[in-house]
């Protein structure tokens, strides 16, 4: 008889370390799944970053692909939408804008490092280079993300520039 009373505790003994187990194992699933889920918006958080920071800098090499951006009046180049996929039907959508240039710093060529250059310094006109701060904004327009990029450039410019214009 102390057998079977043995047997009968064991049952009831199994079935609660079951339960106790199964506990364990879905807390351990719900919690693998938070974690998967808060990582999978960190990437995507981290993903409208980059991209916008790559509007911002595609932005920036449109302007700087323009000399007259930057003289005789440096221009500010209002919002404009960009799209990641570089085609009008794409998703992501940034809103990107560039600030006017600012000039930094102007320099005489001496000696000229062109023909132009080097005959304009014999007349008295010499070739200028100039150094130039460019910031862009870019903000996604669905998440609000935003980045803001400064770049700085050098840029040589012919006889008959004019630093005093440009304030530089």
């Amino acid at each position: 008889m102390n057998r079977h009373q043995t047997r009968a505790r064991q049952r009831g003994m199994a079935m609660v370390i079951g339960m106790i187990m199964l506990v364990l194992l879905t807390l351990l699933v719900v919690s693998a799944i938070n974690s998967s889920s808060v990582n999978l918006r960190i990437t995507g958080n981290m993903q409208a970053q980059d991209e916008a920071r790559a509007m911002a800098q595609q932005a920036i090499e449109r302007v700087l692909g323009v000399k007259a951006n930057f003289y005789p009046t440096p221009t500010a180049q209002p919002a404009t939408n960009y799209h990641v996929d570089n085609n009008s039907t794409g998703n992501a959508v940034y809103s990107v804008a560039v600030a006017a240039p600012v000039c930094k710093g102007a320099a005489k060529q001496f000696p000229g490092r062109t023909p132009d250059c080097i005959n304009g310094a014999r007349a008295g006109l010499f070739c200028w280079d100039t150094l130039w701060e460019v910031v862009a904004t870019a903000t996604d327009t669905k998440t609000g993300v935003r980045q803001v990029i400064t770049q700085g450039v050098a840029i040589p410019f012919e006889p008959g520039f004019n630093p005093a214009t440009v304030s530089c």
